[in-house]
């Protein structure tokens, strides 16, 4: 259902919404030309490298296959050369594509720079500051600029991203509470464990981040994407926010449904009841301290709760002086496609119903947690 400019201008609080998109964000994307389509929906400059990627795949595995013996060690052989084959082949058609691949990147860095334009000028309107990379390159591109024979293209890409980082606070918040990686078994002292944590939070990817007050509430949010084995990316949005009082224990708290975040601490977790039907039915609660959890999560609390999480895959973590939210969803601020060049009025339209969605969650937790500088 489309929403209308009329809504989204209330929402926003901001009555020149159209005309603003129509004066200053679409001339910033005018210049962008949107890449042919097909009818998979794969960026037609990357068929041909995955075809050919896919076929020097299936040739190796069926050589080694052949030459493996006809047993239980040839099975388990072919087991562990499965992905190291797979990425071999596909590094090897990166290699023989290299310049199509350097021309995408070139192509997607001009999206980008003019993407990351078009919405610090609209997050200005709104008194708001827009960080298009938090905490600057991603990890993993660092890694491969740094490496001798990179291309000078990756190592413009990676200065680019950094030269639009920042956030590097509240996204350290966000890697120490776990809420960006789900719960596992590590084995190690507390250090060892939350430096685990960290590590593994510090390589998923994260983009648009907002900062901003609603009140005399102070925010910050961003993006960062799960990828899931043969499914769509997991987009999420982390929101983090100052805790009511500063807290002594560590409490987590989730939906239904949702994986549990990781969890740095060698204190055990245990579930909490609030004596809610409603609430159990819908959420779970666990932590380090059953009266602090019982203070965070009254009776007050948990209605509001209920009602701002409705139908959404939510997940938070309480610890020290912070609050850190983070819900599921679909790719949000998709102003441009960085890889095929696609928008239209739609995709501007939607970013503006996007940023008014971020706004009404940042008021709904600050209410459903009566923080300081709710509406």
């Amino acid at each position: 259902m489309t929403v209308s400019w009329r809504d989204i201008e209330q929402r926003l609080g901001f009555p020149g919404a159209e005309q603003f998109a129509r004066a200053v964000v679409a001339p910033h994307l005018s210049d962008i030309v949107p890449e042919p389509p097909t009818e998979n929906g794969t960026p037609g400059d990357l068929q041909l490298p995955m075809g050919v990627a896919f076929a020097m795949f299936i040739v190796a595995f069926l050589i080694v296959g052949a030459l493996l013996p006809d047993n239980w060690a040839g099975e388990v052989l072919k087991f562990i050369l499965f992905p190291l084959l797979f990425l071999g082949a596909l590094g090897g058609s990166v290699y023989l594509f290299k310049n199509r691949f350097l021309e995408m990147l070139t192509r997607g860095q001009e999206r980008f720079i003019l993407r990351s334009k078009a919405l610090t000028q609209l997050a200005e309107q709104l008194d708001l500051t827009y960080v298009p990379s938090p905490g600057g390159a991603p990890k993993l591109l660092k890694l491969m600029a740094a490496f001798p024979l990179a291309p000078e293209a990756l190592r413009e890409a990676a200065l680019v991203l950094d030269d639009h980082g920042g956030m590097e606070a509240p996204l350290d918040i966000a890697r120490r509470s776990g809420a960006l990686v789900d719960a596992a078994t590590v084995i190690g002292s507390r250090e060892q464990k939350e430096k685990y944590f960290v590590q593994q939070a510090s390589y998923q990817q994260v983009e648009d981040g907002f900062q901003g007050k609603r009140g005399d509430l102070s925010f910050s949010a961003f993006e960062w994407i799960e990828s899931v084995d043969d499914a769509p990316n997991v987009y999420h949005l982390a929101l983090v926010l100052a805790a009511p009082t500063r807290l002594c224990g560590l409490t987590q708290f989730r939906s239904k449904g949702t994986g549990w975040p990781g969890t740095p601490t060698d204190q055990p977790l245990k579930k909490v009841s609030l004596g809610s039907s409603d609430f159990d039915a819908r959420f779970r609660l666990r932590s380090t301290d059953q009266v602090e959890a019982r203070v965070i999560f009254n009776p007050a609390v948990i209605e509001r709760v209920i009602a701002f999480a409705h139908g959404e895959k939510v997940r938070a973590v309480a610890f020290e002086d912070h609050l850190v939210f983070d819900v599921a969803g679909s790719d949000r601020f998709a102003l441009v496609d960085l890889v095929t060049g696609a928008w239209s009025d739609q995709s501007i339209r939607e970013t503006f119903v996007n940023v008014a969605e971020l706004l009404e969650l940042v008021d709904a937790i600050a209410h459903a947690f009566m923080l300081r500088g709710d509406r």
